[in-house]
């Protein structure tokens, strides 16, 4: 019998087994309920509990609504939530989550320093710190980076978003690539006519290339609307703006005045993706 459930609102969702009778098994457990306690708050009896939580049946949206209301649940949230998981990978461990937004709490704060550092070198030709410092600094920067856009390919996978998992790889491949070339370029003696014009080239690669990648990111984290709401709607249209901005170019210095806030949602995203991945642990546990 593969039935499915329909929501009572005009637009129908769908939920199936066996995921329907695994939440309502980890809802029961909550509320500290036995199948018993449970049967005799909805008028149904125990062998009908028993073969709904074992995945066997999927009866009527009106006795999983009867169900759901005495455990403290909406059937609509239930039903988008299930929607979204990639159940096999909840087994991920969270830490990586943690890890990846502290990492983007520290990548925030030096690349403000790191900005300094490159305003000073690219555009008023002086160094505003030695060359050791420079390159501990820029390495500091990458490594948080990626971490932390590491947590969005985790993100991607969670919630089976292969677009924001090709758009991260994009992102850390470009910065890895122009990275190594802040630094080697130290190394590099030209004239200064020809470092000019090497540099302006590379800027304005990078800022093209990057914006390319910044804008699908964006676009992806607005497919995340449905597992995380409005906050992944004003972190995507943020980082499309951004995208938007370096692609142009010359506008590419609202690009930078953009990302600061586009940031800091992507760090607080992260830091709910890692809540909800605890929350749907502790369900299946």
């Amino acid at each position: 019998m593969d039935r499915t459930i329909a929501s009572t609102n005009k637009n129908d969702t769908i939920m199936k087994q066996p995921a329907l009778g695994q939440k309502i098994l980890a809802l029961r457990k909550q509320k500290g309920l036995t199948q018993e306690e449970l049967v005799a708050q909805c008028n149904l009896n125990v062998r009908t509990i028993q073969r709904i939580e074992a995945g066997e049946v999927t009866p009527r949206s009106y006795t999983i609504k009867t169900i759901l209301d005495v455990l403290g649940f909406d059937l609509d949230k239930i039903s988008t939530q299930e929607d979204t998981w990639d159940t096999d990978k909840t087994g991920i461990n969270s830490i990586h989550l943690k890890i990846a937004w502290i990492c983007g709490v520290v990548y925030f704060l030096l690349g403000f320093l790191e900005f300094a550092a490159d305003y000073s070198r690219y555009f008023e030709g002086d160094m505003l710190m030695a060359n050791a410092p420079y390159i501990i600094l820029k390495i500091g920067v990458l490594a948080t980076y990626i971490y932390f856009i590491w947590g969005f390919i985790i993100t991607g996978t969670l919630f089976k978003q292969y677009l924001l998992k090709i758009a991260s790889y994009l992102l850390i491949g470009i910065n890895l690539l122009f990275y190594s070339y802040d630094i080697i370029s130290l190394f590099t003696a030209t004239i200064y006519t020809e470092q000019v014009i090497t540099t302006n080239y590379v800027i304005t690669t990078h800022s093209i290339f990057y914006g390319i990648a910044a804008f699908l990111f964006g676009f992806a984290l607005l497919r995340l609307v449905k597992p995380i709401g409005k906050l992944a709607t004003i972190s995507g249209g943020l980082m499309i703006a951004c995208a938007v901005f370096f692609i142009i170019v010359f506008l590419g210095f609202l690009g930078y005045i953009f990302s600061i806030p586009a940031i800091v949602l992507q760090i607080i995203l992260l830091f709910k993706v890692e809540t909800l991945l605890v929350e749907k642990q502790k369900e299946i546990a």
